[in-house]
């Protein structure tokens, strides 16, 4: 397994970005029988971050910055590179690495374990491409006085 890699749109090679593109279609448009506009403009402005494995991109996520918030979203493991903790290791290295708050949709099913994470649930779940979804939010953690 690879180091933790991130890079701005302007730093992918067009071979990564390739890759970045084809899995999310893999997860997300055939696996979960979602056709929607995968290719959206918003990773121009994102930081990409993914780990890889012998057999190339294994996991990913984006971040983008918003006025008051960070964006977590299209967090996703290759099916055969699963149930091994990258997803959890992408956010935990964002979770490090920028300011909060962090935000993301998720699909409902995956409440517990985003909260295993510090998000909560903040408002009421709704549909998204026919996948049931909630917001949830992680504030910042304060630094507390010894």
């Amino acid at each position: 397994m690879s180091e933790i890699q991130e890079a701005p749109f302007e730093g992918l090679s067009l071979e990564r970005l390739y890759e970045i593109l084809r899995l999310r279609v893999e997860v997300f448009v055939v696996e979960q029988k979602c056709p929607y506009r995968e290719i959206d403009n918003a990773d121009f402005g994102a930081i990409h971050v993914w780990t890889d494995d012998e057999q190339g991109l294994a996991s990913y996520l984006r971040v983008i910055k918003e006025e008051d918030h960070c964006r977590i979203g299209r967090v996703l493991t290759r099916a055969n590179a699963r149930s091994k903790g990258l997803s959890r290791k992408l956010i935990q290295h964002v979770l490090d690495g920028t300011d909060g708050p962090w935000v993301l949709s998720a699909q409902s099913y995956l409440r517990d374990w985003y909260g295993n994470l510090g998000f909560t649930q903040n408002g009421a779940e709704f549909l998204e491409d026919g996948i049931p979804h909630i917001p949830m939010l992680r504030e910042c953690e304060e630094i507390g006085e010894s």
